[in-house]
């Protein structure tokens, strides 16, 4: 590009030479423009002036010459040069690509702020080589947004090789005089497009799955095409039939909501206004071979660049951008390699596109990437209606519908007044954010959700239930302590089960200290603690017979403390034959009751302590804790073991016939994504606004919500009622629903949820929502996509916070070489100097993914979202 010192030398070289009026531009795409206005090009023939100018600057790369006589410039109306600099903006090859070299290009796509459009949603489908899989991508998308209950029109713009109604099977159906061709033939020379419906076919008599065909091939065709020139629809004319082509869909009789055009491969003259004008959203299919990179590199500028027919002044929109990368080999290690080849491209394609506020825009890549394997089945058919697409076309048509914009869910009946305002709704809104250790016992009772898995931790015949921390291990201990037949050992800090006798560190390093004094071991402990826990809550209890004095009274007559916890432990260890006698004495006590008891132990991963010796003790402990209820607890009939665990430590510890004891475990994982939901629908149920405006919306004859738990609503209404509080779609280049998306952010490394974070996002995302709604009102649900991803933040800054002070202080080291390397996901390299047993121990916990290469070594390291932004590490795939 020509900089301004060099036009500003040589708009005054030729000014002094010619005299008159002289105006030097830089072309758009190479060199310099010149127009001038003076008496010396009188009687000189074009080529004449043209050598005149050059030889005044011949080192000037002057692509246009607009040179006239002060006598011709009259005859024309050009009085004086125009200074404004020569536009670009035609959406055609030329200037597209010319305006995709700047090096900084401001983008505001439609779904920036989680925007959307209203209906139809247009998209592209273009690959700059053929064989890629673009109509079939385009085809597979088709039918899965019809199978969603939109209406679909797909449109073959393929002119010279149109082959939708061959894919679609209904080529039969297609008869001259009809398609895309005969009516943007007659377009140009009518200026006006007929009604499309005659055109359109029917591919579904069961969905809204419609084609507008190229036409039928023929000499007809042929004639009609060849007159076919694009780049004269945006010159000063106002004619443009294509415009007119997509102007005239929404008249349809079926109104459709999307429409998918097939464009012609290579920079073929109708493609480039398709891509540059009238798309929404343009989808690109490539094959990552380095024959395809320079190319497809300058499209991907040129769209960034581009401006869609739905911009106005001062608010210009950019057509998203989307990639299919196919079709690549499907073994899997192949496969990732396109796959990381292809993010690679890409991310420097799109490395010049900033934001409105000159930030990155694209946050993650593999949100907007889609890497489709070889299929053997959809290469050797030839309809794609006669095979059932994958997965991988569900992601590419989430894309576009993400884009659509919802139904008005809180607005449809705001004439009717019969229901509570979204204020109303959001001002009652209250989520347990908090530990089930800090929730009132009301609170928790309202809010305790039963799911299978749930109701599996609660069996009595379960005795051990495992989960990471925020699973909900607390909560179900609670519900269980209620019982008034419950015995609580030990228990987390702060509750009213925690008694002044309750064991903590110090009662535990005093154990110890007298089992090796004693030469026992912690199995032959815990049965001691467990007589004496017995004493405390039933005191009624038969007492030992052979201690030397009565057990369970407080020293001073008082309340029982840790101290004559401690006091009792080791009167009754010091016995002969201590442990043989102490479990006859709960055998006793067994006999002796008439009702079941579950004597429950929580706390066991804090109660410990943290330090490092803390630790190797509290693995010993829960070892012998294990090991008495796998040999104990069997010969026991009333008295029911339960110990709740964190997952880590149950894979840490050894126990003898540890399987017999997995056989009677549970596990906390929440991993069917309905029951999660159905989390934050049951707390937000206690709201008597939101439960009155989901059952006006959702109530059916014979199934009143307000009549059935939220445990046993059938999915379609858990899924109705969360659309109907937290939105349908985040929108765009995001994972397209709100469920979706709140399950991928809030897993862990190991796909684990956790209820608490859960609950504390849609408590930030309410108290964002109240800000957000007091200035810019949202009808279409409670709380908008944006307030669910802006919450994240927090949420990921309390998980970690949570990980690392409570639960794992001593990952302290691996956290700060994680903020070190900034980015994720990362070479294994980077962790080699890490200690092997606090990289075991991350993966254990969720911190960090292992992304195994060939021969199952570990090639990456992956930080899931629940922890990367607290760790303040970018996605690798940012651009």
């Amino acid at each position: 590009m020509t900089q301004p010192d060099d036009i500003a030398r040589i708009e005054g070289a030729l000014r002094d030479a010619l005299g008159g009026q002289v105006q030097v531009t830089a072309d758009p795409f190479s060199g310099v423009r010149v127009t001038a206005i003076s008496a010396a090009f009188a009687r000189m023939t074009p080529r004449a002036r043209r050598e005149r100018v050059e030889a005044v600057v011949p080192h000037a790369d002057i692509v246009r010459f607009d040179l006239l006589t002060p006598d011709e410039a009259a005859f024309v109306e050009m009085e004086e040069l125009d200074s404004a600099p020569v536009a670009a903006e035609l959406p055609l090859w030329p200037e597209a690509l010319a305006n995709g070299r700047a090096e900084e290009i401001t983008v505001r796509f439609p779904s920036e702020d989680y925007g959307t459009l209203p209906s139809p949603v247009v998209s592209t489908f273009y690959s700059l080589r053929g064989g890629v899989g673009r109509s079939t991508a385009l085809a597979h998308a088709a039918r899965v947004i019809a199978g969603q209950g939109l209406t679909v029109l797909c449109i073959d713009m393929d002119l010279e090789a149109p082959g939708l109604a061959s894919l679609f099977d209904v080529e039969d159906s297609v008869v001259e005089g009809i398609g895309v061709v005969p009516l943007l033939a007659t377009a140009e020379m009518t200026g006006e497009i007929g009604a499309l419906d005659e055109h359109v076919l029917r591919v579904t008599e069961d969905a809204g799955l419609f084609l507008l065909p190229a036409g039928r091939p023929g000499p007809e065709y042929a004639r009609l095409l060849s007159h076919l020139d694009p780049s004269a629809w945006y010159g000063e004319d106002d004619i443009n039939p294509l415009r007119l082509l997509v102007e005239a869909v929404s008249k349809l009789a079926e109104r459709p909501d999307v429409v998918l055009i097939d464009s012609r491969t290579g920079i073929s003259p109708l493609a480039a206004p398709l891509l540059f004008d009238v798309s929404d959203i343009n989808v690109v299919a490539f094959y990552p071979h380095p024959q395809a990179r320079a190319g497809t590199r300058a499209l991907t500028r040129a769209l960034l660049a581009a401006k869609s027919r739905r911009s106005t002044e001062g608010n210009p929109l950019t057509p998203e951008v989307r990639f299919v990368v196919s079709p690549v080999p499907a073994t899997p290690e192949v496969r990732e390699l396109y796959a990381e080849r292809a993010q690679d491209w890409i991310r420097e394609w799109l490395s010049v596109a900033r934001n409105t506020s000159g930030g990155p825009v694209f946050e993650a890549l593999e949100e907007i990437i889609q890497v489709v394997g070889y299929q053997e089945t959809l290469a050797a058919s030839d309809s794609v209606m006669r095979v059932h697409g994958t997965d991988d076309f569900t992601v590419v048509a989430d894309w576009i519908t993400g884009l659509v914009e919802p139904l008005d869910v809180l607005g449809e009946h705001e004439a009717e007044r019969t229901e509570p305002t979204k204020e109303e709704v959001l001002a009652s809104l209250h989520f347990a954010g908090e530990t089930a250790e800090n929730q009132e016992w009301d609170e928790l009772h309202n809010t305790f959700l039963s799911t299978a898995d749930v109701d599996h931790a609660l069996d009595l015949d379960t005795v051990v239930v495992i989960g990471r921390k925020g699973t909900g291990k607390t909560a179900v201990f609670r519900k269980l302590a209620e019982a008034p037949t419950a015995v609580v050992v030990t228990s987390p800090p702060g509750l009213d089960t925690h008694r002044s006798w309750t064991p903590d560190a110090d009662v535990y390093g005093e154990l110890e200290r007298e089992l090796e004094a004693k030469g026992l071991e912690w199995r032959q402990a815990w049965p001691v603690l467990v007589g004496l826990a017995i004493h405390q809550h039933l005191p009624g209890a038969p007492q030992p017979a052979w201690a030397h004095t009565p057990i369970g009274a407080a020293a001073g007559g008082g309340e029982y403390l840790k101290t004559d916890l401690v006091k009792d432990v080791r009167a009754l260890l010091s016995v002969p034959q201590a442990p043989l006698l102490v479990g006859e004495w709960l055998l006793d006590i067994d006999r002796s009751v008439s009702d079941d008891h579950v004597l429950l132990f929580d706390a066991l991963d804090t109660g410990f302590g943290n330090t490092d010796r803390n630790r190797t003790r509290r693995n010993e402990g829960v070892a012998g804790l294990l090991t008495t209820v796998g040999t104990l607890g069997p010969q026991l009939r009333r008295l029911k073991f339960k110990v709740l665990l964190r997952e880590d430590i149950w894979r840490e510890v050894s126990v003898p016939n540890k399987s017999h004891l997995s056989a009677r475990s549970a596990r906390l994982s929440w991993s069917n994504k309905t029951d999660y939901l159905r989390i934050a629908i049951k707390q937000a149920w206690r709201s008597a606004a939101f439960k009155k405006l989901v059952t006006a919306r959702l109530n059916k004859p014979g199934f009143r919500l307000e009549d059935t738990p939220v445990e046993y609503w059938p999915e379609e209404f858990v899924r109705n009622a969360w659309v109907i509080l937290a939105s349908e779609r985040v929108s765009g280049g995001r994972t397209a629903y709100t469920d979706n998306w709140v399950w991928s952010r809030l897993a862990d490394a190991n796909g684990d949820h956790a209820p608490r974070a859960l609950a504390q996002m849609m408590t930030e995302a309410v108290n964002l929502e109240r800000a957000f709604e007091a200035g810019n009102r949202y009808s279409r649900s409670i709380i908008r996509p944006r307030a669910l991803v802006e919450s994240l933040d927090k949420v990921s800054s309390s998980a970690l916070d949570a990980l690392q002070r409570d639960e794992f202080p001593e990952l302290d080291p691996l956290l700060t070489k994680l903020r070190e390397i900034g980015s994720t996901p990362f070479p294994a390299e980077q962790l080699e100097e890490t200690s092997p047993d606090l990289v075991r121990l991350a993966r254990d916990v969720g911190l960090l993914e292992a992304v195994s290469g060939p021969r199952d070594k570990t090639e990456r390291y992956r930080v899931p979202e629940m922890y990367r932004k607290a760790l303040d590490m970018t996605r690798k795939g940012q651009a």
